[in-house]
């Protein structure tokens, strides 16, 4: 089973992201745990007395939003321990928590939108440099039985494979192989895989060094919004993290389906 982190707040995002935890269950065992951050703020120049109660305040107000939570979904998922509360930093305290637990696997929901900016600012945080493991970020509750490996230039092949794997190698999905090339105008073209795409072929190879194979392998020629709106089959889209404001990056922005992110 795969020791999983799953970020639980308020919101819809936390909902969605509660669900498809439930449903990628039935895929991949995981052993789940959940965690909540309590933002601090102007309270942490209090007095100590004060101090100490408003932190046992906000420590109950993070138990009552995540016992909520998950009464609300009652996701088809056992915890496998207590839910874990912290006050202080989002982004640091979860960074913290992944790194001390040795987890596997992290899970967060993010709503989609079409701001490109926002998905970028959102990856290239710490959290997400920095994560010890792959990161998913929930984008819809697609119910799939399929994966998508996306393949581009700036692909590390053997990264895409192995650390992916990780995660997918044992569990009850489908793969297939979408090479995304850029075409400025036109409709979308989905063509079979042409011999000239290097990566794709080296994915492939490495797919079955691991003991596993593509369903179908295509090439998608289209602007970043057409081949993200084509990946909306997938339950989700793995891919290396992009490092930089790329068209690849951009697809990923643009993709309705979760997007998986491995380095």
């Amino acid at each position: 089973m795969l020791k999983t982190l799953l970020y639980i707040d308020e919101n819809l995002a936390s909902s969605i992201a509660l669900r498809f935890t439930g449903y990628l269950n039935k895929f991949i065992p995981l052993s789940l745990f959940v965690i909540h951050v309590e933002q601090a703020g102007e309270q942490e120049r209090a007095g100590e007395p004060l101090q100490k109660t408003w932190e046992e305040g906000a420590g109950a107000r993070g138990r009552r939003t995540v016992y909520r939570m998950l009464r609300t979904e009652n996701i088809d998922c056992p915890l496998a321990g207590r839910p874990k509360i912290f006050i202080g930093n989002r982004i640091e305290e979860i960074t913290y928590e992944l790194r001390s637990g040795s987890y596997q696997f992290y899970i967060e929901g993010y709503l989609n939108t079409a701001e490109p900016d926002r998905f970028y600012k959102r990856i290239s945080s710490p959290l997400y440099t920095q994560a010890p493991c792959p990161v998913l970020l929930v984008k819809n509750l697609s119910i799939s039985k399929k994966c998508a490996l996306l393949c581009a230039d700036g692909v590390d092949p053997e990264q895409l494979v192995r650390q992916s794997m990780k995660i997918l190698g044992n569990s009850g999905f489908r793969f297939d192989l979408i090479s995304f090339r850029y075409k400025e105008k036109g409709q979308l073209e989905i063509r079979p895989a042409g011999e000239d795409d290097a990566t794709l072929r080296e994915v492939h190879s490495r797919l079955l060094a691991a003991g596993k194979s593509a369903v179908k392998s295509v090439t998608a020629a289209g602007t970043p919004e057409q081949v993200g709106n084509y990946l909306k089959d997938y339950a989700l889209v793995a891919s290396t993290l992009p490092a930089s404001k790329s068209r690849r990056m951009a697809t990923l922005a643009s993709s309705q389906a979760s997007v998986l992110l491995v380095h």
